[in-house]
């Protein structure tokens, strides 16, 4: 029992420097995933270079809230959020690279990726207020 406790108080003590690395590198993915699009760039074959990212997200945030019991931290719903902005934008970012050109395209994200940035900011203000930040 005393080995579950401790392993579980890892998990919790690594959570915040690991939450904020996965926000910020769906951020960091989604800019470069506007920029090739934006440039004419991005074809089928990188797609999964989006979505990776996408997977190891929520492949975290599940073990996060199978360790959280019944109230996960506001950071987690926070982060929760900012994957469902993430999956929305690779929809869209898939959608627009193989129906409009560069100039199009660059207009058409850049909702999809203020969305994906502000809830990037969410994640960061709810570690901050928790004292993980």
């Amino acid at each position: 029992m005393l080995l579950l406790a401790l392993a579980a108080g890892c998990f919790w003590r690594s959570y915040g420097p690991h939450l904020a690395t996965h926000t910020d590198v769906l951020v960091g993915i989604a800019r470069k995933g506007a920029d090739l699009v934006g440039g004419g760039r991005l074809t089928a074959e990188s797609m999964p270079e989006l979505t990776y990212p996408l997977e190891r997200a929520v492949a975290f945030a599940d073990r996060a809230e199978a360790r959280s019991g019944e109230a996960p931290p506001p950071s987690l719903s926070a982060f929760r959020g900012l994957i469902e902005r993430y999956r929305e934008f690779v929809d869209a970012l898939d959608r627009v690279r193989r129906s409009h050109g560069a100039s199009e395209a660059r207009a058409e994200l850049a909702a999809p990726l203020a969305a994906v940035e502000a809830a990037a900011a969410d994640v960061h203000r709810a570690l901050d207020a928790e004292g993980r930040g």
